[in-house]
């Protein structure tokens, strides 16, 4: 059962900010907002689990987790240590590895996706914020400076009454939605994801890399699972994806185990075929304004990013407590605090373009293949904010 709602706090009903979506931007967001003393809710659409995969969370994560006092939710998730990455790319294919003995911020996390989003939901709610589990946003209203929110709960229908919006709704991003501002995508991008179990059906001892594998028609992901678990995912555009049918289960792993660095991975651990395939989002967007009066967009909501930059998680974790930021800066007065935090997304958002076109840059074996093609093209010249 969700909390009740007196247990917002209503001495200052005029300050309670409400965050919709509980994932790492979301829950990053209500910690920091409690810790500054603002009455804060959580809605969260699911139980908090969400349908994530595994994810990887790069070493440059670390000292983040540690400034939001997030290592216990991280270590109660399970995570599992990565110590390299192993990659077969640009150049003539060979592997390379890379690993973390010399990264000054310590090695990086496997991550069991619903099992780290269910740990921040429970940091957060052990800091004292309310968070109503499996309760949809119906409808936004705004009035009087004050948002009323119609929110669908297992407790039946409810209506919320808050100064502020976090947007931390992901790549929906509800409240931008609402709000009819514009998205841009910089390209098509999608996942068909699998997790693969172990043939004889128990863990094998997982091995700490994160594999990528580049190939003509995109690129393959695979990590283990705190479990013993693989995900492996293959990188595309929807038309290639089409094109090839790897949305069916026995087309992705004939096309998997064809492979060398991520087949030979999957057949030396003895892992099965998949039961079916997921299709996630996995494109570059950004909303063309990521505020504005009494809202503000986090995480996925306000830039989604490759996953080959490995900025998701960390990003959207930074993203929660600048966000937060803002809010308490505007609550108190400063009528600046939307318009920097808008300055600084779309400033962020432009250096990760250029990285990212560097990294597919890099990569020149198929030069003519539609995949890469489109990757090598110059970018947009007006830039994330044009």
């Amino acid at each position: 059962m969700n909390p009740p709602l007196s247990t917002v706090d209503c001495r200052l009903p005029t300050r309670v900010v409400a965050v919709i979506g509980g994932g790492p931007a979301g829950a990053s967001a209500a910690l920091e907002l409690a810790r500054q003393g603002i009455a804060t809710v959580v809605l969260e659409r699911s139980d908090g689990s969400g349908n994530a995969i595994g994810e990887c969370l790069a070493p440059s994560a670390n000292p983040l987790l540690r400034r939001l006092e997030l290592d216990d939710a991280l270590l109660a998730s399970g995570a599992l240590p990565s110590y390299a990455n192993r990659s077969s790319w640009g150049g003539d294919g060979a592997p390379a590895e890379r690993d973390f003995l010399r990264e000054p911020h310590g090695h990086g996390w496997h991550l069991d996706r619903p099992a780290f989003n269910a740990s921040l939901l429970d940091t957060v709610e052990r800091a004292g914020v309310p968070v109503w589990r499996h309760s949809r946003v119906v409808s936004l209203a705004r009035d009087n400076g004050m948002w009323t929110i119609a929110v669908e709960t297992p407790d039946g229908a409810r209506t919320l009454t808050a100064a502020m919006l976090i947007d931390a709704s992901g790549r929906a991003a509800l409240v931008a939605r609402h709000q009819r501002v514009p998205r841009r995508t910089f390209d098509r991008q999608i996942a068909a994801a699998a997790v693969l179990n172990p043939c004889s059906g128990g863990a094998t001892c997982p091995d700490a890399t994160t594999v990528i594998e580049a190939a003509e028609g995109g690129w393959w992901y695979a990590a283990h699972l705190p479990d013993g678990r693989l995900t492996v995912a293959w990188f595309t555009d929807p038309d290639l994806l089409a094109r090839a049918a790897l949305w069916r289960p026995q087309s992705w792993w004939d096309y998997l185990t064809a492979s060398d660095l991520v087949g030979n991975l999957v057949s030396s651990h003895g892992y099965g075929e998949p039961e079916r395939i997921q299709i996630l989002a996995a494109r570059s967007s950004l909303l063309t304004r990521s505020a504005g009066d009494g809202w503000i967009a986090a995480g996925d909501a306000a830039a989604a990013f490759d996953p080959l930059s490995s900025h998701g998680i960390g990003s959207a974790l930074a993203g929660g407590k600048h966000a937060a930021s803002a809010v308490k800066a505007a609550l108190n007065g400063d009528e600046t605090a939307f318009a920097h935090y808008v300055d600084r997304t779309l400033e962020g958002f432009a250096r990760y373009l250029w990285t990212r076109h560097s990294y597919y840059r890099d990569e020149q074996r198929w030069p003519d293949a539609p995949f890469w093609a489109r990757r090598h093209a110059s970018l947009d010249s007006s830039g994330p904010g044009g």
